[in-house]
Protein backbone atom coordinates (compact mmCIF):
# COMPACT_ATOMS: atom_id res chain seq x y z
CA UNK A 1 0.00 0.00 0.00
CA UNK A 2 2.03 3.10 -1.01
CA UNK A 3 1.31 5.91 1.64
CA UNK A 4 1.26 8.43 -1.35
CA UNK A 5 -1.99 7.61 -1.50
CA UNK A 6 -3.18 7.65 2.16
CA UNK A 7 -7.08 5.67 2.30
CA UNK A 8 -9.31 8.61 3.24
CA UNK A 9 -12.43 6.99 2.61
CA UNK A 10 -14.26 5.98 5.77
CA UNK A 11 -11.93 3.45 7.73
CA UNK A 12 -13.54 3.58 11.16
CA UNK A 13 -16.88 4.36 13.28
CA UNK A 14 -17.87 5.59 16.41
CA UNK A 15 -15.97 7.99 18.76
CA UNK A 16 -13.37 7.82 21.34
CA UNK A 17 -11.92 9.56 24.35
CA UNK A 18 -8.15 9.96 24.96
CA UNK A 19 -8.62 11.39 28.45
CA UNK A 20 -11.98 11.88 29.02
CA UNK A 21 -14.89 13.79 26.93
CA UNK A 22 -15.40 17.10 26.27
CA UNK A 23 -18.24 19.11 24.40
CA UNK A 24 -16.03 21.10 22.35
CA UNK A 25 -13.14 19.91 20.22
CA UNK A 26 -14.13 16.27 21.57
CA UNK A 27 -12.12 13.75 18.97
CA UNK A 28 -14.98 11.64 17.12
CA UNK A 29 -13.17 9.14 14.95
CA UNK A 30 -12.38 5.66 16.43
CA UNK A 31 -13.66 3.88 19.39
CA UNK A 32 -11.40 0.94 20.04
CA UNK A 33 -13.02 -0.87 22.43
CA UNK A 34 -15.99 -0.74 19.67
CA UNK A 35 -14.16 -2.70 17.02
CA UNK A 36 -14.77 -5.80 15.84
CA UNK A 37 -11.62 -6.01 13.82
CA UNK A 38 -8.17 -4.60 14.09
CA UNK A 39 -6.46 -4.11 10.36
CA UNK A 40 -2.99 -3.06 10.81
CA UNK A 41 -2.37 -1.06 7.42
CA UNK A 42 -5.62 0.98 7.86
CA UNK A 43 -4.42 1.74 11.17
CA UNK A 44 -0.92 2.17 10.44
CA UNK A 45 -1.57 4.43 7.33
CA UNK A 46 -4.15 6.76 9.65
CA UNK A 47 -1.39 7.60 12.06
CA UNK A 48 0.51 9.23 8.96
CA UNK A 49 -2.72 10.53 7.22
CA UNK A 50 -2.87 12.51 10.71
CA UNK A 51 -0.50 14.80 9.79
CA UNK A 52 -2.65 15.75 6.81
CA UNK A 53 -5.73 14.43 6.70
CA UNK A 54 -8.74 15.91 9.11
CA UNK A 55 -11.50 13.39 8.74
CA UNK A 56 -12.67 10.35 6.77
CA UNK A 57 -14.48 11.74 3.62
CA UNK A 58 -12.06 14.20 2.03
CA UNK A 59 -10.99 17.70 2.23
CA UNK A 60 -14.41 17.84 4.53
CA UNK A 61 -17.59 16.74 5.97
CA UNK A 62 -16.67 13.88 8.49
CA UNK A 63 -14.04 15.76 10.71
CA UNK A 64 -11.96 13.96 13.63
CA UNK A 65 -12.08 17.23 15.41
CA UNK A 66 -15.60 18.71 16.42
CA UNK A 67 -16.78 23.07 16.79
CA UNK A 68 -14.05 24.05 14.24
CA UNK A 69 -13.82 24.62 10.69
CA UNK A 70 -11.94 21.14 9.43
CA UNK A 71 -9.54 22.64 6.85
CA UNK A 72 -8.50 24.64 9.91
CA UNK A 73 -8.34 21.62 12.25
CA UNK A 74 -5.07 20.06 9.61
CA UNK A 75 -2.06 19.43 11.89
CA UNK A 76 0.29 21.05 9.65
CA UNK A 77 -1.25 24.55 9.03
CA UNK A 78 -2.05 24.62 13.19
CA UNK A 79 1.92 24.05 13.70
CA UNK A 80 2.27 26.88 10.75
CA UNK A 81 -0.34 28.99 12.94
CA UNK A 82 1.28 28.48 16.08
CA UNK A 83 5.31 29.04 14.98
CA UNK A 84 4.44 31.32 12.58
CA UNK A 85 2.11 34.10 13.11
CA UNK A 86 3.46 34.37 17.08
CA UNK A 87 7.20 35.81 15.76
CA UNK A 88 8.50 37.87 13.45
CA UNK A 89 7.96 35.91 10.40
CA UNK A 90 4.36 36.64 9.12
CA UNK A 91 1.48 37.74 9.84
CA UNK A 92 -2.56 37.29 8.60
CA UNK A 93 -5.02 39.51 8.36
CA UNK A 94 -7.84 37.82 8.52
CA UNK A 95 -10.46 37.94 11.46
CA UNK A 96 -10.88 33.95 11.56
CA UNK A 97 -11.45 32.74 15.12
CA UNK A 98 -7.89 32.50 17.27
CA UNK A 99 -5.88 34.08 14.60
CA UNK A 100 -5.47 37.85 15.51
CA UNK A 101 -4.27 37.07 19.05
CA UNK A 102 -1.58 35.15 17.67
CA UNK A 103 -0.58 37.98 15.57
CA UNK A 104 -0.52 40.25 18.45
CA UNK A 105 0.68 37.51 21.04
CA UNK A 106 -1.99 37.48 23.14
CA UNK A 107 -3.89 34.55 23.52
CA UNK A 108 -5.84 32.67 26.16
CA UNK A 109 -6.95 28.97 26.62
CA UNK A 110 -9.75 28.90 25.25
CA UNK A 111 -8.00 30.34 21.69
CA UNK A 112 -9.70 27.93 19.24
CA UNK A 113 -6.43 26.96 17.49
CA UNK A 114 -4.57 26.48 20.43
CA UNK A 115 -7.23 23.88 21.18
CA UNK A 116 -7.49 22.36 18.02
CA UNK A 117 -4.12 21.86 17.93
CA UNK A 118 -3.39 20.08 21.24
CA UNK A 119 -6.31 17.82 20.57
CA UNK A 120 -5.20 16.93 17.12
CA UNK A 121 -1.80 16.52 18.41
CA UNK A 122 -3.92 14.18 21.22
CA UNK A 123 -5.45 12.31 18.42
CA UNK A 124 -2.07 11.22 17.14
CA UNK A 125 -1.01 9.41 20.17
CA UNK A 126 -3.51 7.47 20.52
CA UNK A 127 -3.70 6.52 17.36
CA UNK A 128 -0.09 5.26 17.42
CA UNK A 129 -1.04 3.65 20.74
CA UNK A 130 -4.14 1.84 19.45
CA UNK A 131 -1.52 0.55 16.72
CA UNK A 132 0.83 -0.26 19.50
CA UNK A 133 -1.75 -1.83 21.95
CA UNK A 134 -3.46 -4.04 18.67
CA UNK A 135 -0.35 -5.05 16.12
CA UNK A 136 1.77 -8.23 17.85
CA UNK A 137 3.88 -10.26 16.54
CA UNK A 138 7.20 -11.52 16.41
CA UNK A 139 7.99 -10.87 12.29
CA UNK A 140 10.61 -8.06 10.83
CA UNK A 141 8.16 -6.15 9.24
CA UNK A 142 5.52 -5.84 12.85
CA UNK A 143 8.56 -4.90 14.79
CA UNK A 144 9.78 -2.19 11.74
CA UNK A 145 6.13 -0.68 11.73
CA UNK A 146 5.89 -1.12 15.78
CA UNK A 147 9.24 1.16 15.81
CA UNK A 148 7.96 3.98 13.15
CA UNK A 149 4.51 4.07 15.38
CA UNK A 150 6.91 4.95 18.65
CA UNK A 151 8.88 7.31 16.50
CA UNK A 152 5.24 8.78 14.94
CA UNK A 153 4.30 8.65 18.51
CA UNK A 154 7.36 10.55 19.71
CA UNK A 155 7.00 12.98 17.25
CA UNK A 156 3.49 13.90 18.27
CA UNK A 157 4.81 14.18 21.91
CA UNK A 158 7.96 15.99 20.88
CA UNK A 159 4.89 19.09 19.69
CA UNK A 160 3.03 19.05 23.27
CA UNK A 161 5.81 19.08 25.22
CA UNK A 162 7.18 21.80 22.81
CA UNK A 163 3.65 23.57 22.86
CA UNK A 164 1.96 22.55 25.93
CA UNK A 165 5.34 21.84 28.10
CA UNK A 166 2.86 19.51 30.97
CA UNK A 167 0.55 17.27 28.51
CA UNK A 168 -1.43 14.47 29.60
CA UNK A 169 0.33 10.94 28.88
CA UNK A 170 -0.63 7.68 28.40
CA UNK A 171 1.53 4.59 26.39
CA UNK A 172 -1.37 2.67 25.80
CA UNK A 173 -5.32 2.74 26.14
CA UNK A 174 -7.17 3.17 28.62
CA UNK A 175 -10.66 4.19 29.95
CA UNK A 176 -9.07 6.19 32.95
CA UNK A 177 -8.00 9.98 32.85
CA UNK A 178 -4.77 10.32 31.89
CA UNK A 179 -1.61 11.53 34.37
CA UNK A 180 -0.22 14.51 33.68
CA UNK A 181 3.73 14.31 32.88
CA UNK A 182 6.04 17.47 33.29
CA UNK A 183 8.21 18.71 30.58
CA UNK A 184 11.38 17.60 31.68
CA UNK A 185 10.38 14.11 32.73
CA UNK A 186 8.80 13.88 28.69
CA UNK A 187 12.02 14.79 27.32
CA UNK A 188 13.78 11.77 29.17
CA UNK A 189 10.62 9.62 27.88
CA UNK A 190 11.38 10.78 24.33
CA UNK A 191 15.47 10.76 24.84
CA UNK A 192 14.85 7.06 25.65
CA UNK A 193 12.31 6.09 23.36
CA UNK A 194 13.87 7.47 19.95
CA UNK A 195 17.09 5.78 20.96
CA UNK A 196 15.54 2.76 21.21
CA UNK A 197 13.90 2.70 17.71
CA UNK A 198 17.77 3.50 16.04
CA UNK A 199 18.88 0.70 17.88
CA UNK A 200 20.99 2.26 20.84
CA UNK A 201 18.22 0.89 23.32
CA UNK A 202 17.53 -2.75 24.71
CA UNK A 203 14.90 -3.43 22.29
CA UNK A 204 14.59 -5.07 18.79
CA UNK A 205 11.75 -2.98 17.25
CA UNK A 206 14.08 -1.38 15.14
CA UNK A 207 13.49 1.45 12.37
CA UNK A 208 14.46 0.60 9.04
CA UNK A 209 18.50 2.38 7.71
CA UNK A 210 18.29 5.60 5.82
CA UNK A 211 16.38 5.73 2.67
CA UNK A 212 15.77 2.00 3.22
CA UNK A 213 11.97 2.21 3.11
CA UNK A 214 9.38 3.90 1.25
CA UNK A 215 9.28 7.61 1.14
CA UNK A 216 6.82 9.26 3.58
CA UNK A 217 7.80 6.59 6.17
CA UNK A 218 9.96 7.13 9.28
CA UNK A 219 13.57 5.44 9.50
CA UNK A 220 16.58 5.80 11.37
CA UNK A 221 17.40 9.42 9.95
CA UNK A 222 14.29 10.91 11.08
CA UNK A 223 15.14 9.89 14.75
CA UNK A 224 19.02 11.18 14.93
CA UNK A 225 17.19 14.70 13.23
CA UNK A 226 14.43 14.70 15.85
CA UNK A 227 16.98 13.42 18.61
CA UNK A 228 19.46 16.63 17.28
CA UNK A 229 16.06 18.74 17.36
CA UNK A 230 15.28 17.56 21.14
CA UNK A 231 18.95 18.04 22.55
CA UNK A 232 19.35 21.39 20.38
CA UNK A 233 16.49 22.60 22.60
CA UNK A 234 17.39 20.61 25.51
CA UNK A 235 17.99 23.75 27.57
CA UNK A 236 14.19 25.24 27.39
CA UNK A 237 12.92 21.81 27.88
CA UNK A 238 14.98 20.87 30.69
CA UNK A 239 17.61 23.76 32.02
CA UNK A 240 20.23 21.72 31.06
CA UNK A 241 22.08 22.59 27.78
CA UNK A 242 22.66 19.21 25.74
CA UNK A 243 25.22 20.80 22.91
CA UNK A 244 27.54 18.49 22.19
CA UNK A 245 24.58 15.64 21.79
CA UNK A 246 22.78 17.80 19.23
CA UNK A 247 26.18 18.17 17.56
CA UNK A 248 26.65 14.07 17.77
CA UNK A 249 22.98 13.19 16.60
CA UNK A 250 22.61 15.72 13.91
CA UNK A 251 25.90 14.71 11.94
CA UNK A 252 24.25 10.92 12.13
CA UNK A 253 21.66 12.43 10.01
CA UNK A 254 24.02 14.03 8.05
CA UNK A 255 26.19 10.91 7.43
CA UNK A 256 22.61 8.83 6.42
CA UNK A 257 21.91 8.29 2.65
CA UNK A 258 20.28 11.90 2.32
CA UNK A 259 21.92 14.87 0.53
CA UNK A 260 20.75 18.39 0.38
CA UNK A 261 18.85 18.51 -3.05
CA UNK A 262 21.56 20.83 -5.32
CA UNK A 263 20.47 20.28 -8.78
CA UNK A 264 18.44 23.30 -10.44
CA UNK A 265 15.94 21.63 -13.01
CA UNK A 266 14.28 23.52 -16.10
CA UNK A 267 15.19 26.72 -14.56
CA UNK A 268 14.09 26.26 -11.24
CA UNK A 269 16.50 26.70 -8.50
CA UNK A 270 17.55 23.39 -6.10
CA UNK A 271 16.26 25.23 -3.40
CA UNK A 272 12.77 25.57 -4.98
CA UNK A 273 12.00 22.26 -5.80
CA UNK A 274 11.79 21.66 -1.96
CA UNK A 275 8.48 23.17 -1.94
CA UNK A 276 6.83 21.72 -5.52
CA UNK A 277 4.39 19.66 -6.31
CA UNK A 278 6.74 16.96 -7.69
CA UNK A 279 9.07 17.45 -4.56
CA UNK A 280 8.33 12.99 -3.71
CA UNK A 281 10.26 13.09 -7.36
CA UNK A 282 11.90 16.09 -8.99
CA UNK A 283 15.39 15.45 -6.36
CA UNK A 284 14.12 17.03 -3.61
CA UNK A 285 13.05 14.07 -2.04
CA UNK A 286 16.54 13.15 -1.39
CA UNK A 287 16.88 15.67 1.18
CA UNK A 288 12.78 15.67 2.83
CA UNK A 289 13.53 13.44 5.59
CA UNK A 290 10.16 13.44 6.80
CA UNK A 291 7.41 14.80 4.22
CA UNK A 292 3.68 15.21 5.26
CA UNK A 293 2.00 13.34 2.09
CA UNK A 294 -0.17 15.12 -0.23
CA UNK A 295 -2.10 14.33 -3.08
CA UNK A 296 -4.23 16.74 -4.60
CA UNK A 297 -6.54 13.34 -5.92
CA UNK A 298 -6.25 11.03 -3.05
CA UNK A 299 -5.64 13.57 0.06
CA UNK A 300 -7.92 16.48 -0.28
CA UNK A 301 -7.08 19.12 2.62
CA UNK A 302 -7.75 22.92 3.34
CA UNK A 303 -5.03 22.45 5.16
CA UNK A 304 -1.47 22.03 4.43
CA UNK A 305 0.56 22.51 2.74
CA UNK A 306 -2.62 24.35 0.05
CA UNK A 307 -3.03 26.52 3.15
CA UNK A 308 0.71 27.65 2.45
CA UNK A 309 0.38 28.55 -0.75
CA UNK A 310 -2.64 29.59 -1.81
CA UNK A 311 -2.77 31.64 1.99
CA UNK A 312 -0.33 34.37 0.16
CA UNK A 313 -1.53 34.42 -3.01
CA UNK A 314 -4.01 36.56 -4.91
CA UNK A 315 -5.84 35.79 -8.56
CA UNK A 316 -3.84 37.77 -10.71
CA UNK A 317 -0.61 35.50 -10.19
CA UNK A 318 -2.67 32.44 -11.63
CA UNK A 319 -1.24 33.54 -15.38
CA UNK A 320 1.93 35.10 -14.62
CA UNK A 321 5.47 33.87 -15.10
CA UNK A 322 6.35 34.39 -11.32
CA UNK A 323 9.72 31.72 -11.36
CA UNK A 324 11.41 32.33 -14.65
CA UNK A 325 10.62 28.25 -15.73
CA UNK A 326 10.28 26.80 -18.31
CA UNK A 327 8.54 23.24 -19.63
CA UNK A 328 9.76 20.63 -22.12
CA UNK A 329 8.67 22.70 -25.31
CA UNK A 330 10.45 25.95 -23.70
CA UNK A 331 7.20 27.70 -22.40
CA UNK A 332 7.38 29.79 -19.85
CA UNK A 333 5.16 27.82 -16.53
CA UNK A 334 2.97 30.18 -15.62
CA UNK A 335 1.37 30.71 -11.73
CA UNK A 336 1.34 28.75 -8.94
CA UNK A 337 -0.28 25.42 -9.59
CA UNK A 338 -3.97 25.81 -8.21
CA UNK A 339 -6.62 27.59 -8.66
CA UNK A 340 -7.06 28.79 -5.33
CA UNK A 341 -6.13 32.26 -4.16
CA UNK A 342 -6.72 33.64 -0.71
CA UNK A 343 -5.84 37.39 -1.52
CA UNK A 344 -2.67 37.96 0.13
CA UNK A 345 -4.13 36.79 3.68
CA UNK A 346 -0.61 36.02 5.03
CA UNK A 347 2.05 38.71 4.27
CA UNK A 348 5.60 38.76 5.85
CA UNK A 349 6.68 41.10 8.79
CA UNK A 350 9.55 42.75 7.93
CA UNK A 351 12.01 41.60 10.17
CA UNK A 352 11.83 38.55 8.24
CA UNK A 353 12.16 40.31 4.64
CA UNK A 354 15.08 42.80 6.07
CA UNK A 355 16.98 39.54 6.70
CA UNK A 356 17.14 38.88 2.87
CA UNK A 357 16.84 43.06 1.97
CA UNK A 358 19.53 44.38 4.62
CA UNK A 359 18.59 45.45 8.40
CA UNK A 360 18.21 49.03 7.18
CA UNK A 361 16.44 48.66 4.68
CA UNK A 362 13.01 50.29 4.30
CA UNK A 363 11.87 49.20 0.93
CA UNK A 364 12.60 46.43 -1.51
CA UNK A 365 13.27 45.90 -4.95
CA UNK A 366 10.26 45.58 -7.08
CA UNK A 367 9.35 42.31 -8.99
CA UNK A 368 8.08 38.77 -9.13
CA UNK A 369 9.88 35.94 -7.27
CA UNK A 370 12.31 35.32 -10.24
CA UNK A 371 13.52 38.87 -10.49
CA UNK A 372 13.83 39.12 -6.67
CA UNK A 373 16.12 36.16 -6.36
CA UNK A 374 18.94 37.65 -8.61
CA UNK A 375 18.53 41.03 -6.96
CA UNK A 376 18.75 39.58 -3.56
CA UNK A 377 21.72 37.04 -5.15
CA UNK A 378 19.90 34.45 -2.86
CA UNK A 379 17.91 31.21 -4.00
CA UNK A 380 15.87 31.34 -0.78
CA UNK A 381 14.80 35.46 -1.29
CA UNK A 382 11.74 33.84 -2.99
CA UNK A 383 9.40 37.25 -3.07
CA UNK A 384 6.44 38.71 -4.62
CA UNK A 385 7.19 42.49 -4.28
CA UNK A 386 5.52 44.25 -6.89
CA UNK A 387 2.76 46.94 -5.44
CA UNK A 388 3.99 45.72 -1.55
CA UNK A 389 4.87 47.61 0.87
CA UNK A 390 8.35 46.44 2.77
CA UNK A 391 6.36 47.29 6.12
CA UNK A 392 2.82 45.78 7.73
CA UNK A 393 1.72 49.66 8.58
CA UNK A 394 -1.92 48.26 7.81
CA UNK A 395 -2.42 45.00 8.90
CA UNK A 396 -6.09 44.66 6.91
CA UNK A 397 -4.13 46.24 3.62
CA UNK A 398 -3.19 43.56 1.46
CA UNK A 399 -0.29 45.91 -0.11
CA UNK A 400 1.02 45.66 3.13
CA UNK A 401 4.00 43.49 3.66
CA UNK A 402 5.81 41.21 1.36
CA UNK A 403 4.80 38.11 -0.23
CA UNK A 404 6.95 35.32 0.13
CA UNK A 405 5.99 32.50 -2.45
CA UNK A 406 8.11 29.80 -0.98
CA UNK A 407 5.36 26.87 -1.98
CA UNK A 408 4.03 25.99 -4.80
CA UNK A 409 2.16 23.35 -6.57
CA UNK A 410 4.24 23.38 -10.12
CA UNK A 411 5.71 20.84 -11.04
CA UNK A 412 9.42 21.08 -12.98
CA UNK A 413 8.85 19.35 -16.01
CA UNK A 414 5.28 21.52 -16.49
CA UNK A 415 3.05 18.86 -15.98
CA UNK A 416 -0.21 19.10 -14.23
CA UNK A 417 -1.10 18.33 -10.65
CA UNK A 418 -3.05 15.36 -9.80
CA UNK A 419 -6.35 16.80 -8.99
CA UNK A 420 -8.61 17.44 -12.09
CA UNK A 421 -10.28 20.33 -11.03
CA UNK A 422 -7.01 22.07 -10.25
CA UNK A 423 -7.63 23.05 -6.36
CA UNK A 424 -6.11 21.16 -3.89
CA UNK A 425 -2.20 20.19 -4.47
CA UNK A 426 0.62 17.73 -4.46
CA UNK A 427 3.52 19.00 -2.76
CA UNK A 428 4.67 17.47 0.45
CA UNK A 429 5.24 19.63 3.22
CA UNK A 430 8.89 18.81 4.68
CA UNK A 431 8.59 17.92 8.42
CA UNK A 432 11.97 17.03 8.70
CA UNK A 433 14.78 17.86 6.02
CA UNK A 434 18.62 17.10 6.40
CA UNK A 435 19.48 20.86 5.74
CA UNK A 436 17.78 20.99 9.15
CA UNK A 437 20.93 19.04 10.56
CA UNK A 438 23.59 21.18 9.00
CA UNK A 439 22.19 24.14 10.80
CA UNK A 440 22.09 22.40 14.05
CA UNK A 441 25.33 21.18 13.57
CA UNK A 442 26.50 24.73 13.27
CA UNK A 443 24.90 26.13 15.71
CA UNK A 444 25.83 23.06 18.44
CA UNK A 445 29.51 23.96 17.11
CA UNK A 446 29.21 27.40 17.62
CA UNK A 447 27.74 27.37 21.12
CA UNK A 448 30.53 24.81 22.41
CA UNK A 449 32.87 26.74 21.38
CA UNK A 450 32.33 30.03 22.42
CA UNK A 451 30.29 31.67 20.11
CA UNK A 452 31.72 31.12 16.70
CA UNK A 453 31.72 27.79 14.96
CA UNK A 454 34.76 26.22 14.51
CA UNK A 455 36.11 25.00 10.63
CA UNK A 456 33.59 22.30 10.77
CA UNK A 457 30.58 23.96 11.11
CA UNK A 458 31.31 26.95 8.86
CA UNK A 459 31.49 24.28 6.07
CA UNK A 460 27.84 23.38 7.20
CA UNK A 461 26.94 27.09 6.77
CA UNK A 462 28.85 27.23 3.37
CA UNK A 463 27.39 24.08 2.04
CA UNK A 464 23.74 25.28 2.61
CA UNK A 465 24.46 28.98 1.39
CA UNK A 466 26.56 27.05 -1.50
CA UNK A 467 23.55 25.49 -2.13
CA UNK A 468 20.74 28.67 -2.21
CA UNK A 469 23.51 30.50 -4.78
CA UNK A 470 24.53 33.40 -2.60
CA UNK A 471 26.82 35.65 -4.12
CA UNK A 472 28.96 38.31 -2.45
CA UNK A 473 26.09 40.82 -3.94
CA UNK A 474 23.34 40.09 -1.39
CA UNK A 475 22.69 42.67 0.28
CA UNK A 476 22.61 41.25 4.12
CA UNK A 477 26.03 40.92 4.70
CA UNK A 478 28.01 40.82 1.38
CA UNK A 479 29.47 37.20 1.12
CA UNK A 480 29.80 34.14 -0.98
CA UNK A 481 30.27 31.21 0.37
CA UNK A 482 33.89 30.72 -1.04
CA UNK A 483 34.33 33.83 1.41
CA UNK A 484 32.92 32.79 4.35
CA UNK A 485 35.73 32.41 6.65
CA UNK A 486 33.75 32.53 10.38
CA UNK A 487 30.40 32.32 11.29
CA UNK A 488 29.11 33.60 14.66
CA UNK A 489 26.05 32.63 16.61
CA UNK A 490 24.02 35.77 15.07
CA UNK A 491 25.08 34.91 11.50
CA UNK A 492 23.46 31.30 12.51
CA UNK A 493 20.13 33.23 14.09
CA UNK A 494 19.82 34.80 10.68
CA UNK A 495 20.49 32.27 8.74
CA UNK A 496 17.57 30.04 10.44
CA UNK A 497 15.04 32.77 8.75
CA UNK A 498 16.54 32.48 5.41
CA UNK A 499 16.95 28.27 5.47
CA UNK A 500 13.71 27.46 7.06
CA UNK A 501 11.38 30.40 6.87
CA UNK A 502 7.68 29.86 6.63
CA UNK A 503 8.52 25.96 7.51
CA UNK A 504 6.82 26.29 11.09
CA UNK A 505 9.74 26.29 13.00
CA UNK A 506 10.62 30.59 13.82
CA UNK A 507 9.07 30.44 17.45
CA UNK A 508 11.19 27.67 18.39
CA UNK A 509 14.40 29.57 17.35
CA UNK A 510 13.49 33.01 19.07
CA UNK A 511 12.46 31.26 22.72
CA UNK A 512 15.74 29.29 22.11
CA UNK A 513 17.34 32.59 21.94
CA UNK A 514 15.67 34.59 24.34
CA UNK A 515 14.06 36.77 21.61
CA UNK A 516 10.09 35.46 22.14
CA UNK A 517 8.46 36.44 25.42
CA UNK A 518 9.98 37.81 28.29
CA UNK A 519 12.31 39.91 26.63
CA UNK A 520 12.68 43.14 25.66
CA UNK A 521 15.77 43.25 23.34
CA UNK A 522 14.07 41.96 20.35
CA UNK A 523 10.79 43.15 19.04
CA UNK A 524 9.14 42.64 15.28
CA UNK A 525 5.96 44.32 13.97
CA UNK A 526 2.44 43.92 16.05
CA UNK A 527 4.71 42.12 18.65
CA UNK A 528 2.30 42.39 21.61
CA UNK A 529 -0.04 44.27 19.62
CA UNK A 530 1.68 47.51 18.69
CA UNK A 531 2.69 48.36 15.46
CA UNK A 532 6.13 48.86 16.82
CA UNK A 533 6.29 45.71 18.67
CA UNK A 534 5.83 45.41 22.80
CA UNK A 535 7.05 43.40 25.65
CA UNK A 536 4.33 40.22 26.47
CA UNK A 537 4.86 38.32 29.52
CA UNK A 538 7.65 35.11 29.56
CA UNK A 539 4.64 32.55 30.54
CA UNK A 540 4.32 32.92 26.69
CA UNK A 541 6.93 30.84 25.66
CA UNK A 542 4.35 27.93 26.22
CA UNK A 543 0.77 27.70 25.03
CA UNK A 544 -1.96 27.16 27.66
CA UNK A 545 -3.54 23.67 27.79
CA UNK A 546 -7.00 23.86 26.87
CA UNK A 547 -9.85 25.21 29.40
CA UNK A 548 -11.79 22.54 28.24
CA UNK A 549 -9.23 19.38 29.04
CA UNK A 550 -8.82 21.16 32.59
CA UNK A 551 -12.45 20.98 33.47
CA UNK A 552 -12.24 17.52 31.97
CA UNK A 553 -9.50 15.70 33.69
CA UNK A 554 -8.82 16.58 37.39
CA UNK A 555 -5.38 15.36 37.20
CA UNK A 556 -4.24 17.94 34.59
CA UNK A 557 -3.16 21.20 36.01
CA UNK A 558 -2.79 24.36 34.06
CA UNK A 559 0.91 24.70 32.97
CA UNK A 560 0.85 28.31 33.49
CA UNK A 561 -1.19 31.04 35.68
Amino acid sequence: MKLKYILPAALFTGSFLFTSCVKDLEVDNINPQELSDFNQDYVFNKIYGNLVLTGQTGPNGDSDLDDIDEGTSNMTRLIWYLNVLTTDEAHCWWNDPGAPELNRNSWTNSNVLIKALYYRLMFGVTLCNFYLDSATGGDNETKTKRAEARFMRAFHYFYLMDFYANPPFLTKLSSENASQIQRPDLFTFLESELKDVIGEGSGDEILADARQTEYGRADKAAAYLLLARLYLNAEVYTGTARWADAKTYAEKAINTGYKLCETPKNGFSAYQLLFMGDNNENGAQEEIILPALHDGDKTQTWGGSLYVIASNMSSKMRDMDLYGATDANGDPIKGYGTTEAWDRGVRARKQFSQVFFGSTASSAAQGAPKDIVIKVADDRAIFYTTGQSLSIEDEKSTASGLIYMKYNNLHADGTAGHDPGGRFVDTDYPMLRLAEAYLISAEADARINGGNCSAEGVERIKALRKRANVKASNPYDGKSPESLTSVSLEDIFQEWSREFGYEGMRRMVLIRWNRFAGQSDYKWEWMGGTHAGTQFDKRFNIFPIPDSELNANPNIKPNYN
